[in-house]
């Protein structure tokens, strides 16, 4: 009989101890913040880094980035990874969301810019002085895939010095004829195709170690945060006669159920604040 009324109580205790962590658990469900999911170039990386946690503090949420080529972002998207907002190094992308009429309130902004410069190798082994030097033979250079933003403008600009400084008209080429079949020079000398630009500012900042390469085709905003950070690589400037400006789109995505937060984080790129961050890491310069 004792014996029955024990298991009895027992019974009754494992119960409410159920009901109640049942209860507690819907209330902490129920409490949780918002999240943001936010896909991002991969060379948007330290300016989001650096505005994530105040972002969060202010607006009591949570924000789940995933980086990447703004290519493959786009394909994720599209194949439908949930997704609440988008910032991209081209903003192809952003439009060609727009044009499938995939975007909330169907709007797209280009909210910043970029140029592209030269990583050299710590050291500089190769002693580039020059976009000349870069055709030499030898030169070991690696730059993004052509299908993701970096890769594409670094085509365009190498296709830019060909027509504007290796035409028989211009001063470069009558003066020194370096610039002759330029294109051709160039991508004989690449030894790798890269995923997206971080890659690129990585297998350079290693060949102090590995001595894979001489040099790379990066974003202005990498040389900038390589001074901020320290690094030891090296840049030269493309000037903006043959240099191809980046165009970056941000976009919210129709399907996301964070709207409102996903405007407010957007609003915070379009604000004075947003644009001195950029600014701060080298974009819209």
């Amino acid at each position: 009989m004792h014996k029955k009324i024990v298991i009895i109580i027992l019974v009754a205790v494992i119960a409410v101890a159920s009901i109640a962590g049942c209860l507690l658990y819907t209330n902490n469900t129920s409490n949780q913040s918002p999240e943001l999911r936010v896909f991002i170039a991969a060379s948007l990386t330290n300016a989001v880094a650096n505005m994530t946690q105040e972002f969060e503090q202010t607006h009591n949420c949570k924000l789940l980035i995933n980086s990447g080529s703004s290519g493959a972002l786009y394909t994720q998207i599209t194949q439908g990874s949930p997704c609440d907002i988008f910032m991209s190094a081209d903003n192809k992308w952003t439009n060609q969301l727009q044009t499938a009429g995939l975007l909330y309130q169907d709007t797209t902004l280009d909210f910043t810019s970029n140029n592209l410069e030269i990583i050299l190798a710590p050291g500089n082994p190769a002693g580039i002085t020059s976009l000349a030097d870069l055709a030499k033979p030898g030169v070991k250079l690696v730059i993004a895939e052509p299908s993701v933003p970096a890769g594409n403008y670094a085509n365009q600009t190498i296709w830019k010095i060909d027509s504007t400084w290796g035409n028989a008209s211009s001063p470069h080429y009558v003066t020194s004829g370096l610039y002759r079949d330029y294109n051709a020079s160039i991508y004989r000398n690449v030894r790798s195709y890269e995923s997206n630009v971080e890659n690129v500012v990585g297998q350079v900042a290693l060949s102090v170690s590995t001595g894979l390469y001489d040099a790379g085709i990066v974003y202005a905003s990498d040389g900038v945060y390589g001074a901020l950070s320290g690094q030891q690589t090296e840049f030269l400037q493309i000037p903006s006669e043959v240099n191809q400006k980046a165009i970056y789109g941000i976009a919210i995505i129709g399907s996301t159920n964070q709207s409102e937060l996903a405007q407010k984080f957007l609003d915070f790129w379009a604000s004075q604040q947003g644009q001195a961050l950029l600014a701060h890491y080298g974009f819209g310069i």
